[in-house]
């Protein structure tokens, strides 16, 4: 019965602690001799097991199933204190993750474990992950050298195992070895699940069992400081890495982290999972890039997602195919997540070509995965102002989805984690912000751009363009939050025009332009025209309302678990109107004459799962534009 006593003493305190853990069977007879010992475990279900110091396991071998030491169920992880102390021990714990990828898609992953031997952190290889046969057992998963892997039983197919050589900038076969170290990631595809009702969120997704020593403590993972240039003339500074622990890690504390300033942007790959093929010609996918933004941020960061790329026989990005990824929020890395590092070649700090990932980057709270609260990744302090900018080729054939941020700290150069770099995934068509455009050695394209806010046509944002033949390009504002400005302008220099973007309450009406094939640099920029002061004209002394008052006195939340929009209204503007768009500019919710109460909820139940734009205005024309994240699951 110790075993179960075990559980039910962990299952019954809320927050579980130890300065160190040791669980090793009961000897019930002879000191050495294990032939009639009885099996020890820990089972925690939705906690957070947290140990000071190190963890020592003894593996239960007297047992008809292979029962581990720690059972992590529920979303349960396993967090150490800053102390890196070594885990030792020849038991393991068991953690599950879930795979969105069917046998025809990848993800990117990295262990929360290693092989059992020796101490500290150790390599991983693919029979560290087991077939899920009940809540405890488990058997070591098969492995095949067919293309695709299969559920029942678990079977997975070695031919698509690989990590990153962050020297080479190539990828290298894993197979079934125990090669990868710890922090590495690499790259699985799914099962045998092709129903795509909703790839991202489907019942029948692959579970996996990881078992092995926890890892702990700091993990250096090499990065490549010089460029790499591949046929496409891009260079490449990229590292395969993630989240190396049982518990969940906080990105902006891996980024910032004072050994980590080689870090310019994490991306994150997807792909169309609707495709069932394993030819890089007919597969399409591409990277979505992440960073925190200033500092305090808002919402988990900033995140553009990925444009699906067509693909040559050898892997290289030859034309765009018009459809994107998901929207994910990125600030914490749950359990198995892969991701890569994209780095730069002018930074130093004290572990130059690596980045060091520390118990000190873990999340201290019980981050779960997917939870649905979104209220979890608030911060109490207003958005920092934003502009999501869409620009769409042709008849819709390809977008890219870049933002603009606004903030004091900012420059007009080059700001490690206010900007990030274009993915330079889309060979021939392309749109990107420009810095440094006279500076060859400076310059650089970004997807993701902040800039301090001067003022109406005193900002002006290069926005270049590169097509391959002649393309009607449209710009579209996506998303505005805590808008600074009351218009948004797309400003041709050679012939001294601008075409409106965005103005106050306006639909999403893009601006369009027909431009021949070539490079356009220099010659198109984003500027703005300011929110309107309104003076008291009988009194030049007198007051002076500015319309920016709504957008720091007006609040708003996503409320999931009731289901609605909460609207915070302390001044008591007259509400005229609240609309709700989908993100291609769809109306699917309005509300006229709201009036002046200072607490307004709007129902969201009839609402698909997915980010949504909010734009309320007043009778005398002042408009707040905002994101909501609706989860009604």
């Amino acid at each position: 019965m110790k075993n179960l006593l075990l559980s039910l003493a962990v299952a019954m305190i809320a927050n579980v602690s130890y300065s160190q853990l040791y669980v090793t069977p009961n000897n019930n007879g002879t000191p050495g001799d294990t032939t009639d010992d009885t099996p020890s475990y820990v089972f925690v279900k939705n906690q957070l097991l947290f140990v000071e110091q190190d963890v020592n396991l003894v593996e239960n071998t007297n047992t008809t199933t292979q029962l581990a030491s720690i059972y992590l169920r529920d979303e349960s992880q396993l967090l150490q204190g800053i102390t890196a102390s070594a885990n030792s021990g020849t038991g393991y714990i068991s953690i599950y993750q879930e795979s969105n990828a069917d046998s025809y898609d990848y993800n990117y992953w990295c262990s929360p474990v290693g092989r059992p031997i020796s101490t500290g952190n150790q390599n991983f290889g693919i029979l560290r992950v087991y077939d899920s046969l009940s809540y405890t057992n488990s058997v070591v998963t098969q492995t095949n050298g067919a293309y695709n892997s299969t559920s029942s039983p678990l079977s997975i197919a070695t031919r698509w195992l690989y990590k990153w050589n962050p020297i080479t900038q190539r990828w290298q076969a894993l197979g079934g070895a125990n090669i990868n170290p710890a922090g590495r990631g690499f790259t699985m595809k799914g099962t045998d699940v092709t129903v795509h009702g909703d790839p991202y969120n489907e019942p029948q997704n692959q579970r996996y069992d990881f078992r092995g020593r926890p890892n702990n403590g700091t993990i250096a993972v090499a990065v490549q400081t010089n460029p790499v240039t591949f046929t496409d003339g891009t260079a490449y500074y990229f590292s395969l890495t993630g989240n190396p622990y049982p518990s969940a890690l906080d990105l902006n504390l891996f980024f910032n982290d004072v050994d980590n300033q080689e870090i310019d942007a994490i991306r994150y790959w997807d792909e169309d999972r609707s495709i069932n093929s394993h030819l890089y010609m007919d597969n399409k996918g591409g990277y979505g890039t992440w960073i925190p933004g200033p500092t305090p941020y808002v919402d988990g960061g900033v995140y553009t997602v990925p444009n699906f790329m067509n693909y040559d026989n050898g892997g290289n990005p030859t034309t765009d195919t018009g459809v994107d990824g998901a929207s994910f929020e990125r600030l914490y890395a749950p359990v198995g997540q892969g991701f890569m590092a994209s780095s730069n070649s002018g930074s130093t700090d004290a572990s130059p070509g690596q980045i060091m990932l520390k118990n000190s980057q873990r999340a201290t709270s019980f981050i779960k995965e997917g939870a649905s609260n979104f209220s979890e990744f608030r911060s109490p302090v207003a958005a920092t102002p934003l502009l999501r900018l869409h620009a769409i080729f042709g008849e819709n054939t390809h977008f890219r989805d870049m933002v603009l941020m606004f903030h004091n700290s900012a420059t007009f150069d080059f700001d490690r984690g206010l900007d990030a770099t274009h993915p330079s995934d889309g060979a021939i068509t392309e749109a990107y912000f420009t810095i440094n455009g006279d500076d060859p050695a400076k310059k650089k394209n970004l997807v993701i751009q902040t800039v301090p806010y001067k003022g109406g046509e005193n900002t002006m944002i290069p926005i270049s363009f590169k097509l391959n033949e002649q393309t009607t390009v449209k710009l579209i504002s996506a998303e505005i939050v805590n808008p600074p400005f009351q218009s948004v302008y797309l400003y041709d220099k050679l012939n001294d025009t601008y075409k409106q973007i965005f103005q106050g309450d306006q639909t999403l009406n893009p601006a369009s332009i027909l431009l021949d094939a070539g490079v356009y640099e220099d010659q198109f920029f984003i500027t703005f025209r300011d929110l309107e002061v309104v003076t008291d004209d009988d009194d030049n002394d007198g007051p002076v309302i500015n319309t920016r008052g709504i957008t720091k006195s007006v609040d708003f939340f996503q409320n999931n678990p009731a289901k609605q929009l909460e609207v915070s209204n302390p001044d008591g503007y007259d509400i005229k109107t609240l609309n709700i768009f989908d993100m291609g500019g769809k109306l699917v919710y309005s509300e006229s004459n709201v009036g002046d109460s200072t607490k307004l909820t709007f129902p969201t139940a009839s609402l698909s799962d997915a980010v949504y734009l909010v734009r309320l205005s007043t009778v005398d024309n002042q408009t707040i534009v905002y994101k909501i994240n609706v989860i009604n699951k």
